[in-house]
C-alpha cells in the first residue's frame, strides 16, 4: 500500500478546509501553499495582523494565491459558541472579559471557527506546546460522545518488504495519557478503532490490548485493568462485524502468527493485529520509538483523538511535509 497517497486521496475526496493557527512560521506556510496547491485542501490561516503573514510569506518564497487570510475578530465565530464558552469558563473562576480575551489569540479562535462550522479540522503545534494545545481543545471543543479521555495514535508505517508487517497499523496511547486506568484504556481504543476506520475504510479492526501476558499466561495485579479495558470494549463494539479485540496479549502473539497459534490459537486477533493497545505511556512511548528507530517504521504522530471535532497536536520539531500530512489526516476524520 502507498500510505502516503492512500491518505492524500481520501483528504482529496473529503473536500475539507483546514485552519492553521501559526500562521507566519515558515513551515505551516509552506504546508498551507503544498495543501491548495495539490488540490488536498483549502486552507485559512487567521491573522490578528494581516500584513505579518503576506511578509513571512514572502520572505519564504510562499505564493498565498488561494488561501484565505481572515482578520481575527469575534464576530467570525458563532453567537452561541461564544456563549457556552463564556459560560463554562465563568464556572470555573474566569471573568467573562478574560474569557473573550482568549478569544483573541490565533489558537483560540482557530478553535472556535473550526467549532461554528467556518472549517473542518484545526492543526497546530508547531509553535504552541502540547499542553496549551490540548488545554484549548478541552476548553473549546471538548471531547466526543462516549469518550471522556482525549489520546493520541502514531500511524506507523512498515518499511518496504517488512518481514512481519505488511500494512500501517496503529500505536495507542504513545503521547498523552501517562497512566489510564480500565475505562480510560477503553477510550483510547475506542477512539483508536474509530480513527483506523476512518482512515481504512472497509477494513477490519484488530485491536489488541498488550501486556507482558497472553490470555492468563501470567498472573498480576498490573493486568487487571487491561483485561478490564478488553472486556469493555468488546462490549461496545460487539455489533460491528469489522472490529475484533482480544487482549491481553503479548506482542508477539499479537503479531506472529505461528507464535499466535500457540499461545492464543481461537483469537481472531492474535497474529492479525493492526491496532495496537499499550498499558500505559511508558510502554507506548518505548515501543514506538523502538519500532521507528530500530525497525525502520515511519512514525507519523502524535495524531489527537477523542475530541468532538478533528483538532491536532504537532511536534514543534515538524516540518512542513509533517504539517500537510497531518492536515490531510485530520481532514479525513471530520
Amino acid at each position: 500500500m502507498d500510505i502516503r497517497k492512500h491518505i492524500l486521496d481520501l483528504a482529496a475526496k473529503a473536500k475539507g478546509k483546514v485552519i492553521l493557527p501559526e500562521s507566519t512560521d515558515v513551515r505551516v506556510l509552506n504546508a498551507a501553499q503544498m495543501l491548495v496547491k495539490d488540490g488536498i485542501a483549502s486552507v485559512v490561516l487567521p491573522a490578528l495582523d494581516v500584513k505579518a503573514v503576506e511578509d513571512a510569506a514572502a520572505q519564504a518564497g510562499v505564493n498565498l494565491s488561494g488561501i484565505e487570510i481572515v482578520r481575527i475578530d469575534r464576530a467570525l465565530i458563532d453567537d452561541k459558541v461564544i456563549e457556552e464558552f463564556v459560560s463554562a469558563r465563568v464556572r470555573k473562576g474566569m471573568s467573562s472579559e478574560e474569557a473573550l480575551d482568549l478569544l483573541k489569540t490565533p489558537l483560540y479562535f482557530s478553535m472556535m471557527y473550526l467549532k461554528s462550522k467556518k472549517c473542518d479540522a484545526c492543526v497546530c503545534g508547531a509553535v504552541y506546546d502540547t499542553a496549551d494545545v490540548l488545554r484549548a481543545s478541552l476548553q473549546t471543543i471538548g471531547t466526543m460522545e462516549g469518550i471522556k479521555l482525549i489520546s493520541s495514535f502514531f500511524l506507523m508505517i512498515p518499511p518496504e518488504n517488512h518481514k512481519v508487517i505488511k500494512d500501517p497499523v496503529l500505536f495507542a496511547d504513545c503521547g498523552v495519557n501517562p497512566d489510564p486506568l480500565s475505562l480510560g484504556l477503553k477510550d483510547i481504543a475506542n477512539a483508536t478503532i474509530q480513527s483506523y476506520k476512518k482512515l481504512f475504510p472497509g477494513q477490519t479492526a484488530n485491536a489488541a490490548f498488550l501486556s507482558f501476558s497472553t490470555k492468563g499466561s501470567s498472573k498480576h495485579k498490573v493486568l487487571g485493568k487491561v483485561i478490564e479495558a478488553a472486556k469493555l470494549t468488546k462490549e461496545q463494539f460487539e455489533n460491528d462485524k469489522n472490529v475484533n479485540i482480544d487482549g491481553e496479549l503479548q506482542f508477539d502473539a499479537a503479531v506472529m502468527e505461528n507464535i499466535a497459534k500457540r499461545k492464543a490459537p481461537d483469537s481472531k486477533v492474535a497474529g492479525k493485529t493492526n491496532i495496537f493497545i499499550f498499558p500505559d505511556l511508558n510502554a507506548g512511548n518505548i515501543g514506538y520509538k523502538m519500532a521507528e528507530r530500530l525497525g525502520g517504521f515511519q512514525a507519523l504522530g502524535p495524531i489527537i483523538q477523542g475530541l468532538a471535532l478533528p483538532v491536532s497536536d504537532l511536534s514543534r520539531g515538524c516540518n512542513a511535509d509533517d504539517i500537510y500530512m497531518v492536515s490531510a489526516i485530520m481532514l479525513i476524520q471530520k
